[in-house]
C-alpha cells in the first residue's frame, strides 16, 4: 500500500482538538504574514494583468479575490491570491523541504470555505495545519527535488487538495483520487528562477489551481493515480530521483505538526540570499562600512546555492525584479548600498540605479569548499576588504526567523506584516487593518471564515 494513504488518514481523523497549541499558534502568525505578503504583493509586476485576463475568463462566481473584491470560479480565485501572496518571494516557508505551505493552503481553505457557505475559525485552522503538514512531509520525503531542476512548487497542489478537501468533508476514497489527480498535473522547473521569468511566481499558483480542480474532478467519479509516493514512476523516482523517505514522511504522524517549523523570510529574495544579506548588514552595520569604502566582497555558499545563483547579476536578461531575487551579488550590493533589503530595494528605481553595477563587479560568489553545512543555505562566509586594506568577515550559521529561532507576534506584525501595507494596491482603512490583526490573533473565535476574506475586500 503506498505511503499516501497514511497521510491521507492522518487528515480524515485530525480534529482541532487533537491540534496542540503550540501549532495553533505558530499557524496564526502564518496567516497574518500572509495577508501581508498578498497585500504587498497585489501591486507586483505582472499581477495586474493576470488579474485582468481571469476577469475576462469570467466563469462561476464562487470565491473572491482578495483586495480587488472581484469574484472567479474557486480554482481562479485561488490562483489569482496565491499569486499575489507569493509574488515578492517573501511568503512563508519551511526548510529544508523549500516549499511555501501557508499560501496554499489558507488561500485554498477560504476558497472551499466559501463554496461551502463558511466555516468556523477553527474549521479553517484545522484544515489548513493538516494541509501544510502533508504538503510539506511530502516534500521532505523527496530531499532532492530542487536539485534534480524542480521547483518544489510541484508539491503546493497536495497542501491545497488536502486543505480544500478537510473543508469540504470529503471521504478518504475521494482525497486518494484528488491527490491522484493532483499528482497527475504537477510540474514546476527551477529554470524559470535561472532565466529570470516572470512565470517563476506562478508555478505555486498552477500547482493550487491543479488541487482545488483535481477535488471537483474526484468527486464527480474521475479516478486518479494510486501509487503517488511509491509507484514505479511516483514522487520518488520521478521528483526525488530515489525511494521516498518514508521515516521522515511519517515521523510523529499526527503528533507533530509541520506549522512548528515554519521560517519567515526576513528579505523578499530566494533563500539563498538570505544568510549574505544578513552577514552583509551584520557587517556594514557594526563597521560603519560605506559603499565607498568596500574595495572588494567574497561571499562564501553551499554547492547547491553556488551553482544556481553565483552568476553576475544582468538585470537586462529575464524581469529584473525576479533577477533580482535571484542574485545574491544583487542582495548583498543592496544591503551594501541602503542598508536594507525589503521591497524597496526590489522597485525598478533601485535594482537598475547605476550604483549597482559598480558594486555587484566588486563582489564575489564563490564555493564554500572549506565549510560543508548541514543545508545547502548554511553556512555562509562574507568578506569585506576595504580600499584602506581593512578586512572584516562574518560567518553565518543560522538565520533569525526559522525553527530554532522564530518571530514572535509583534515580530511578524511589525517586521513583516506592517511593512508590506504601503505596497498595497488597494488603500485599505487603519480601521480595518487593525480588524484583520485582531481576527488573526483570535481566529479560533470566529464564527465564520468568510469573515476574514471580506476584510480584504476593498471599501464599498
Amino acid at each position: 500500500m503506498d505511503a499516501i494513504n497514511r497521510i491521507i488518514e492522518n487528515v480524515a481523523k485530525t480534529r482541532f482538538a487533537d491540534i496542540p497549541d503550540s501549532a495553533i499558534q505558530a499557524s496564526k502568525k502564518s496567516i497574518l504574514d500572509a495577508f501581508g505578503t498578498t497585500i504587498a504583493g497585489s501591486s507586483a509586476p505582472g499581477v495586474n494583468d493576470v488579474l485582468k485576463l481571469l476577469q475576462y475568463w469570467g466563469g462561476r462566481e464562487e470565491a473572491g479575490v482578495a483586495l480587488f473584491g472581484f469574484r472567479l470560479p474557486a480554482y481562479h480565485a485561488v490562483f489569482a491570491n496565491v499569486m499575489m501572496c507569493h509574488a515578492l518571494e517573501i511568503d512563508d516557508a519551511h526548510y529544508p523541504s523549500i516549499v511555501h505551505p501557508t499560501a496554499a493552503t489558507l488561500w485554498a481553505g477560504l476558497a472551499a470555505a466559501e463554496q461551502v457557505g463558511g466555516v468556523s475559525g477553527k474549521e479553517l485552522l484545522c484544515a489548513v495545519i493538516v494541509g501544510i503538514d502533508s504538503m510539506t512531509r511530502i516534500a521532505l520525503a523527496a530531499p532532492n527535488t530542487l536539485d534534480n531542476g524542480y521547483n518544489p512548487a510541484v508539491f503546493a497542489g497536495f497542501g491545497a487538495a488536502v486543505t480544500a478537501a478537510k473543508i469540504r468533508g470529503t471521504d478518504t476514497g475521494t482525497l486518494r483520487h484528488a491527490l491522484g489527480i493532483t499528482f497527475a498535473q504537477a510540474a514546476a522547473s527551477m529554470q524559470a528562477a535561472s532565466d529570470g521569468a516572470l512565470v517563476k511566481r506562478l508555478q505555486p499558483c498552477f500547482n493550487v489551481s491543479s488541487g482545488m480542480r483535481a477535488l471537483e474532478l474526484a468527486r464527480v467519479g474521475i479516478t486518479g493515480i494510486g501509487n503517488i509516493l511509491e509507484g514505479q514512476f511516483g514522487v520518488g523516482p520521478l521528483f526525488n530521483h530515489a525511494p521516498i523517505n518514508k521515516n521522515v514522511l511519517l515521523d510523529r504522524l499526527g503528533e507533530h505538526y509541520m506549522a512548528t517549523e515554519l521560517a519567515f523570510k526576513r528579505f523578499p529574495t530566494s533563500r539563498c540570499a538570505h544568510a549574505p544579506i544578513e552577514g552583509t548588514l551584520a557587517l556594514v552595520r557594526q563597521h560603519n562600512i560605506l559603499p565607498d569604502d568596500v574595495a572588494e566582497v567574497t561571499v562564501k555558499v553551499q554547492e547547491s546555492c553556488h551553482r544556481r545563483e553565483s552568476a553576475p547579476f544582468d538585470p537586462t536578461v529575464g524581469t529584473p525584479q525576479v533577477k533580482a531575487q535571484f542574485s545574491i551579488d544583487y542582495c548583498v550590493a543592496a544591503a551594501i548600498l541602503w542598508r536594507d533589503v525589503f521591497i524597496r530595494e526590489m522597485q525598478l528605481e533601485r535594482i537598475l540605479d547605476p550604483q549597482v553595477l559598480k558594486m555587484t563587479s566588486r563582489i564575489k560568489v564563490v564555493h564554500n569548499r572549506d565549510d560543508i553545512g548541514p543545508t545547502q543555505y548554511l553556512p555562509v562566509r562574507v568578506t569585506i576588504k576595504t580600499v584602506k586594506g581593512q578586512v572584516f568577515e562574518t560567518n553565518v550559521t543560522s538565520l533569525k526567523g526559522t525553527y530554532g529561532d522564530p518571530l514572535s507576534w509583534d515580530e511578524v506584525l511589525s517586521e513583516r506584516f506592517e511593512r508590506c501595507l504601503p505596497y498595497s494596491a488597494v488603500e485599505l482603512p487603519r480601521a480595518r487593518v487593525d480588524k484583520i490583526i485582531s481576527t488573526c490573533e483570535r481566529l479560533e473565535d470566529l464564527a465564520d471564515a468568510r469573515e476574514l476574506l471580506a476584510l480584504l475586500y476593498p471599501s464599498k
